[in-house]
């Protein structure tokens, strides 16, 4: 399938984050609100940053301290940070993206935390309203961030990895360039049998690139391991409104960890949690259920909480994919590794 096929309006991405606090990134990084091609220069004029060079700490946003602490590794690619009138595409020596970038890993892929040596690569992504463009032209755009994680991946694991297995995780359009990757390219890699998990939240993984690539496995159980996890949260009857959410997505409920349709309760909910400008947050257990729903993870929610966001369609919880079901993420990442890390032929 080609790049233009799976694309689908992005509005907007909030880290995991309140909307009134992306609201104050915004200002506080002096990005503009979500753009518009209209006010960027032509595709033709776009200025093409260097590529990252990943053998220099400046191209990675995080690399562990201490690369032995854990048994496993993850690779966290982040989601859209790009929204300004400037540029087509990221240059990752601008500190205000790069801070913007570094917030995922605080809130979002702090559900691995504890739990794996953290790698995190910068990468050329595109600008949020790439999303609007004639196709020729986002696959152009497109294509600079998708080769910038391939050779992310490939530097990982000739020079980090060391044998290690690992999870990929993403949100949104960190999410997209992964599931382009994967379609492209998994199953040739020599690296297959190395996956615990990826973790491609916030975008489809569609029944058409199942059929293009057969060895992409979605999770049918909670401790499956070498497969791959991706739902986009939504409100009951605004599947449409999701721009993520593409005809035949595979969804996977992450309150039971398989792909029956059956309702999933709060009370199996372990804990939602929010995070405040200061990086504090706070977990409430029990807050939201989740039902697999016409290719859309649906969600109630009960709670003096708007979980609706300025900048996205009313009941779209993009924002929120990763907050809504933290603590049962970060248990099930833990399932999954122990899964796998009991499976070992040397144990």
């Amino acid at each position: 399938m080609q790049i233009s096929q799976r694309i689908r309006l992005l509005r907007e991405h909030t880290p995991g984050t309140f909307a009134a606090v992306f609201a104050g990134l915004i200002v506080a990084f002096g990005l503009a609100t979500p753009a518009t091609a209209d006010g960027l220069p032509p595709v033709t004029d776009a200025v093409v940053p260097p590529p990252p060079d990943y053998e220099k700490a400046a191209s990675w946003l995080a690399k562990p301290d201490n690369p032995n602490q854990f048994a496993v590794d993850i690779l966290w690619l982040y989601p859209t940070v790009l929204y300004d009138q400037t540029e087509w595409l990221m240059d990752i020596t601008r500190k205000d993206l790069v801070a913007g970038a570094l917030e995922s890993v605080d809130t979002e892929a702090l559900v691995f935390s504890g739990q794996a040596n953290l790698y995190a690569p910068l990468y050329r992504q595109m600008n949020l309203a790439g999303f609007d463009l004639p196709e020729d032209q986002r696959d152009h755009l497109i294509s600079y961030g998708e080769d910038d994680a391939r050779r992310a991946l490939t530097y990982y694991m000739q020079h980090h990895n060391n044998g290690r297995p690992f999870i990929v995780a993403a949100h949104s359009q960190g999410s997209y360039v992964l599931t382009q990757l994967l379609v492209d390219h998994w199953g040739k890699l020599g690296i297959e049998d190395q996956l615990i998990a990826g973790y491609l939240i916030g975008w489809s993984i569609t029944q058409e690139d199942l059929t293009d690539n057969t060895a992409i496995k979605i999770c049918d159980t909670p401790s499956e391991t070498g497969c791959f996890v991706t739902y986009n949260s939504v409100a009951p009857g605004r599947q449409s409104a999701a721009p993520m959410i593409l005809k035949g997505a595979a969804v996977v409920n992450p309150l039971t960890w398989t792909r029956e349709p059956t309702l999933a309760r709060a009370d199996l909910n372990a804990g939602t949690t929010f995070f405040d400008q200061q990086g504090n947050r706070q977990t409430y257990p029990g807050l939201a259920s989740a039902q697999i729903v016409d290719d859309g993870l649906v969600v109630t929610a009960e709670g003096p909480f708007e979980l609706d966001s300025t900048f996205f369609p009313k009941g779209v919880y993009h924002s929120y994919d990763y907050s809504l079901f933290f603590e049962n993420l970060k248990s099930n990442a833990s399932q999954r590794i122990q899964a796998y890390l009991s499976n070992k032929p040397d144990n």
